[in-house]
């Protein structure tokens, strides 16, 4: 059972050693198209605002927490992106996400959802682990998504004195 558990563990561990979970959240670093390496640092914290329920949302959507699956979902589309198959076509017509058109908060292509992890401090969440291209590079992207489905924006880190948290709404930019 021992050689099982540490089976299990080890890929999480070898595929993580870019990212530090500190008690203030977690610090990884990124490689730009560019070739620059950006550190950033995603802190959930406690004292977040209720969502508000849309307008347009049924009293179910407006109040239910997404699932693992939806959380993995709705990180890929925050950091690669989504785009229609179609100019113009209807309505409800298919979308890419995290396709391999370069997009979404990283601007990086191909992004495959590694795990999801449920988290209960400070407040409930799901940390996202994904795998993604940015420029010529294959690398672990990180994204942390509210029970409500809110995503937590990471905050770019040039120095340690500078960690401050943000929150980035369901409306992707």
């Amino acid at each position: 059972m021992q050689k099982l558990v540490l089976l299990i563990i080890s890929p999480f561990i070898l595929g993580s050693s870019s990212m530090a979970a500190t008690t203030n959240g977690v610090v990884y670093k990124v490689r730009l198209a560019s070739g620059a390496s950006q550190e950033y640092h995603i802190v959930v914290p406690s004292d977040i605002a209720p969502a508000k329920g849309a307008a347009w949302a049924t009293p179910y959507l407006a109040h239910s927490k997404v699932s693992p699956q939806m959380a993995g979902v709705l990180a890929a589309a925050w950091a690669g992106g989504v785009s229609k198959k179609e100019k113009g076509g209807p309505p409800n017509s298919l979308v890419n996400v995290g396709s391999n058109t370069p997009g979404g908060f990283y601007n990086a292509s191909n992004i495959r959802i590694e795990s999801v992890q449920p988290q209960n401090s400070p407040i409930p969440y799901y940390l996202v682990r994904m795998t993604g291209q940015i420029g010529e590079t294959q690398q672990t992207l990180y994204a942390a998504v509210l029970e409500d489905g809110r995503i937590i924006r990471p905050t770019s880190v040039s120095g340690s004195s500078q960690i401050k948290g943000s929150l980035h709404g369901k409306t992707h930019h």
